[in-house]
């Protein structure tokens, strides 16, 4: 594993804990994504940290402290899980960031707890091409595709952005959600990058934010490694803009920490892994960055 997450010189600015988490022992399709984090950080040393469209600087805005992997001790969810509880019990979910890099999206879930413990209304944020609300499945409530059944449980509200692959039951479960509770925006209805900034800003209010990223979100054009990819996803350019519309002139939510998962890199390609660390560099800058 690489040392260092983004080469941005000496550190300064708000300190970003980096916690790979090879892991893709659910995957139900293409399997690949235990290779993600490994991925995620040779990319990140090869991308300016500057994004010129803004014109600001990551450098100046965050360090990163990368963390030594955690491995699940054994097979499941379940052990990685509890190994994984142990690692964020060093941590203080009041005060630290901590970006986690899948691997699949079963990982997340202790960092739901983790900061839903410290923030009691605490908002995810779910970009996704999967609703993931299945209450099993592969004979494991802990699967990949129950993760956010899993955060509703922990009365956790979602905004899900670019879902276009569920199931009739998942379909139920959502339109049985209580009023504030689910926003779903489907990838065949998008709105314009504004409008759904300010439907998502609408829906968390002044609550705390975890963003749950699943890169199968985007369409497979802008990153095709992945396990379960879906056609007709988002647009690379309207992403970009979604994050920057988000936290425009300061408007935007607190964020508390994130995940970035699902990416299976492709042998003998750069092309996914960069555009999911230009994701996590743009969500970091527009966040970080708000007001300047």
């Amino acid at each position: 594993m690489h040392t260092e997450f983004f080469d941005l010189g000496p550190a300064q600015g708000r300190t970003i804990f980096v916690l790979p988490v090879p892991y893709d022992g659910t995957a139900s399709y293409g399997k690949g994504t235990r290779l993600g984090p490994e991925a995620l950080f040779t990319a990140s040393v090869q991308i300016e940290s500057y994004d010129a469209e803004m014109d600001l600087d990551l450098g100046d805005l965050a360090h990163f402290t990368p963390l030594t992997p955690v491995h699940p001790p054994s097979e499941g969810p379940e052990p990685l899980h509890e190994a994984m509880r142990g690692r964020l019990a060093e941590f203080d979910a009041s005060t630290d960031f901590i970006l986690t890099l899948g691997g699949e999206h079963s990982v997340p879930l202790p960092l739901f707890e983790f900061y839903k413990a410290a923030h009691p209304d605490l908002v995810i944020l779910h970009i996704d091409a999967h609703a993931d609300l299945r209450q099993s499945y592969g004979d494991t409530p802990y699967s990949h595709a129950c993760i956010m059944a899993r955060a509703r449980q922990l009365g956790i509200p979602l905004a899900q952005i670019g879902i276009r692959s569920l199931c009739r039951e998942q379909r139920d479960f959502m339109r049985a959600q209580p009023k504030g509770e689910l926003l779903t925006m489907f990838a065949w209805d998008l709105p314009t990058p504004c409008d759904a900034a300010e439907r998502v800003r609408s829906f968390i209010g002044n609550r705390p934010l975890y963003v749950s990223f699943d890169v199968d979100g985007m369409d497979p054009g802008v990153i095709p490694g992945t396990g379960t990819p879906e056609p007709g996803g988002i647009q690379y350019a309207w992403m970009t803009r979604f994050w920057k519309e988000l936290w425009l002139e300061g408007a935007g939510p607190r964020l508390v920490g994130m995940d970035m998962c699902e990416l299976a890199p492709i042998p003998g390609s750069q092309v996914s892994e960069t555009a999911a660390v230009k994701l996590i560099q743009r969500i970091l800058t527009s966040w970080l960055g708000q007001g300047q």
